[in-house]
C-alpha cells in the first residue's frame, strides 16, 4: 500500500511540475528595436553671431539717452543738479572658437508586451565594416513612457563620438557607410516596478 502511495505520489508531482514548466514560459522585454540611426551635428558659432547687434546697441543708447535729457529738463526746472549722461559698459566679445560638433543617437523601440515600459538601457555598437570587430560602443540610459503596442523614438544628445576618432568632414557622409551598427537592450524597467535584463537584439 506505500508503495503505491510513492508512485501515486511522485506521478502527482511530476505532473504539476511539467504543467507549471508548459504554462510558465520565459518571458520577454515586450520591445522591438524598429529602427537606428546616428548622425553628426555640426555648427559654425561664428556663423550664428547676429550681424545687427552693434545697430540694436546704438539704437539702445540713443534711447537712454534720451531718456536722461527728459530727466535733466526737468531736474532743471526744479533747481536740482543734472544727472550726468549714461555711459554703457560693453560686454566683452565672446570669440567663438572652431566648431561644435554633436553626435545624435536615435533608436525607434515599438512596446509589443503588456506592460507599460519606463526606463530603457541600450547601446549602440559599431563595427568595422565587412568585419566582426568592435570599433566603438556607446551605453545609455533613456527615462521614456510606451505604453502597450506603441512607438516611440529614443534620442540622446552627446559630445562622444562613437569611437573616439570620426571626422567632423565626414557629417554628411551615411552611417551604414561608415560602420556595420548594433543595438543592444540591456534591460528595460517597467511601470509596475518590475524589470527585463540582457535581451540582444541585432
Amino acid at each position: 500500500m506505500k508503495v503505491s502511495c510513492s508512485i501515486f505520489l511522485l506521478f502527482f508531482l511530476g505532473t504539476c511540475a511539467s504543467t507549471q514548466a508548459v504554462s510558465n514560459p520565459p518571458d520577454g522585454p515586450g520591445l522591438e528595436v524598429v529602427q537606428k540611426k546616428w548622425r553628426i551635428e555640426v555648427r559654425n558659432p561664428a556663423l550664428e553671431k547676429d550681424p545687427l547687434a552693434p545697430n540694436k546697441q546704438r539704437e539702445q543708447e540713443v534711447i537712454e539717452q534720451k531718456a536722461v535729457a527728459r530727466q535733466n529738463e526737468s531736474r532743471i526746472r526744479q533747481g536740482l543738479p543734472a544727472l550726468p549722461p549714461p555711459v554703457r559698459v560693453r560686454a566683452p566679445e565672446r570669440r567663438a572658437r572652431g566648431l561644435w560638433v554633436t553626435y545624435i543617437y536615435e533608436v525607434k523601440v515599438r512596446n509589443t508586451g503588456e506592460k507599460k515600459i519606463r526606463t530603457l538601457t541600450w547601446e549602440y555598437i559599431f563595427f568595422e565594416p565587412g568585419t566582426e570587430r568592435e570599433v566603438g560602443r556607446r551605453q545609455f540610459v533613456s527615462k521614456v513612457s510606451i505604453s502597450p503596442g506603441r512607438t516611440t523614438n529614443v534620442v540622446i544628445r552627446s559630445r562622444t563620438s562613437p569611437t573616439g576618432t570620426v571626422d567632423a568632414t565626414k557629417a554628411d557622409k551615411k552611417s551604414g557607410d561608415q560602420y556595420s551598427e548594433q543595438i543592444v537592450i540591456r534591460s528595460v524597467g517597467y511601470a509596475d516596478g518590475s524589470s527585463w535584463k540582457q535581451l540582444r537584439i541585432r
